[in-house]
């Protein structure tokens, strides 16, 4: 599957009508109804091929949405949902002043960084309902098989979870934490593309968190039981059902259900007890080297689900991934490494993933290498690896209420192992551990280490805010580039010192901050919404 120019055009004028601007844009309130090209609903679906074309345009939806009138950026997985996942965190600095409102968080109801990931999600689970829409439509006209029907509605509800979860990571308190009226999301299920739909959608209030979460579980239950161990036409940029308990794992994680984390996890690992561990489901295992899903990016055993990105169909120069995070010849080096991560003692010296750290001389610093084509810019979007099925399985199992830290620890190690120079001597040991509390340690900092670059450190510290045992508190201090510029910072078990530390300050999860406000485009769209937005805005 190949995301071009050409098919987002196609896909754009088969799927979508223009009212899918109600949640980007507040230039009009006029909208307008009129297909992009002369294809009717009906046409859209009338041949199986051209089913499977509207297929990928949810994917493309989900690739790059609408940003200031192009179709770039990749908000809001191409590639803005990982690096403003970093942005938020504290384990990646800024050069350049392009990503400071959220770095600053100094984000207002009108800043491009959350008007544009929540005006492109939404926009992106319209084109998902529409399709579903259509997908129904052509079962009941036979032009596709039942079972054909089944796996694409399958794709298109394994996205949909995938995009409110997103969203409310950023837009929703976790689900431990009271307030903010306990507002989650908007839940729109079916297409909004006639002005009787759009009056409907405009009704459409903010559920509870657990009303979203619970329609998020409800759609990936859903994708499972309709999804192939594997689809045909990719095992990484398709969703197959090892996609959908693997994201299972991780939304169950967030909502703090430790016994539904172990029953998903343990399908994906055919309830073995010690590694090496692999999915029946699939075929998934962690590749022997931890560079292989990054160099190796369309083709390896690791990668359960990414968003494909091509040399023609990328968010261009000023958002895709290697364009931002890398030191290599043509990368701009927007974001670079922290040595709050790889100072750490967790971090060995001679740890394999170093490796996929890249020092540049000029600044003496350390810059991300998952991504190493900034001249193509082709490289998929990480979403979800087995790397994190198994420590999502790993820190379950040290919560749950019968803790087997033997079981954990072996997960751990599994992950950790590979990266090690020599596994024998540097594993860690059930006697490293006085506790269950410093295993967890452990496993919440490898999954910083391992995860690094992939978007990964906002989802952890949005849900450990107010954690019984590691609380990360709100949004972190951070480290200035310019600081620490130019000083050799990186040692391994360091100190920081406190001068590196930017103008950025902490916030605690109690300050508006800590999430996005809703953009001032569905505020003067939506008064359903307006008189919901989140406390302090």
């Amino acid at each position: 599957m190949i995301l071009n120019k050409i098919t987002k055009s196609l896909s754009l004028g088969l799927l979508t009508l223009i009212s899918a601007s109600l949640f980007v844009s507040c230039e009009s309130d006029v909208v307008d109804l009129k297909p992009v090209n002369s294809l009717t609903d009906l046409t859209a679906y009338s041949t199986s091929a051209r089913v499977e074309l509207a297929v990928i345009g949810a994917y493309d939806a989900a690739q790059c949405g609408l940003y200031n009138g192009s179709y770039d950026r990749g908000y809001p997985f191409g590639a803005a949902s990982i690096i403003q996942g970093e942005m938020r965190g504290e384990d990646m600095n800024l050069t350049a002043a392009f990503y400071n409102i959220t770095y600053s968080s100094t984000y207002s109801t009108t800043s491009t960084n959350n008007l544009y990931m929540w005006g492109t999600s939404f926009e992106a689970i319209n084109r998902y309902n529409t399709v579903i829409a259509g997908v129904n439509k052509a079962v009941a006209n036979k032009v596709i098989t039942t079972t054909a029907g089944q796996q694409y509605r399958g794709e298109l509800f394994f996205l949909r979870a995938l995009t409110y979860h997103n969203l409310l990571i950023h837009f929703a308190l976790p689900v431990n934490i009271s307030g903010n009226n306990s507002y989650g999301l908007p839940l729109y299920l079916t297409a909004i593309n006639t002005p009787a739909e759009i009056q409907a959608g405009l009704l459409i209030g903010r559920s509870t968190v657990q009303e979203t979460y619970k329609q998020v579980v409800t759609d990936l239950d859903s994708a499972e039981t309709y999804l192939p161990d594997v689809n045909s036409v990719s095992s990484i940029t398709r969703a197959g059902k090892a996609a959908a308990i693997a994201l299972k794992t991780r939304i169950y994680l967030h909502k703090r259900d430790w016994a539904n984390v172990i029953k998903e996890a343990q399908k994906l690992t055919a309830n073995a007890t010690s590694a090496p561990f692999a999915s029946t489901i699939g075929s998934y295992k962690l590749e022997a080297s931890p560079a292989t899903p990054f160099v190796s990016y369309s083709k390896n055993s690791e990668s359960v689900f990414s968003i494909e990105n091509s040399s023609a169909d990328n968010p261009d120069v000023n958002g895709a991934l290697s364009a931002m995070l890398s030191a290599r010849s043509g990368g701009r080096a927007i974001v670079t490494s922290s040595p709050i991560l790889y100072n750490s003692k967790f971090w060995l010296a001679d740890d394999k993933r170093r490796s996929l750290l890249l020092y540049r001389a000029s600044d003496k610093y350390y810059f991300c290498d998952k991504y190493q084509n900034p001249t193509t810019m082709a490289e998929y979007a990480p979403i979800i690896r087995y790397a994190e099925v198994l420590l999502n399985y790993a820190e379950a199992e040290i919560r749950s209420t019968t803790p087997n830290a033997t079981l954990a620890l072996e997960l751990l190690n599994a992950v950790r192992n590979r990266s090690l120079a020599s596994p024998a001597t540097q594993a860690y040991k059930a006697a490293d551990f006085p506790s269950n509390k410093n295993l967890l340690e452990a496993i919440l900092w490898e999954r910083r280490i391992e995860f690094h670059g992939e978007g990964r450190r906002w989802e952890d510290i949005h849900r450990l805010a107010a954690d019984d045992l590691f609380p990360s508190g709100g949004i972190p201090a951070k480290i200035a580039y310019a600081s620490a510029k130019g000083l050799g910072v990186f040692v391994v078990n360091g100190a920081i010192d406190p001068s590196w530390y930017s103008s950025s300050k902490a916030f605690p999860y109690t300050d508006k901050r800590f999430l996005w406000p809703i953009p001032i485009d569905d505020l003067v769209r939506n008064p359903t919404l307006a008189a919901q937005q989140n406390v302090g805005w």
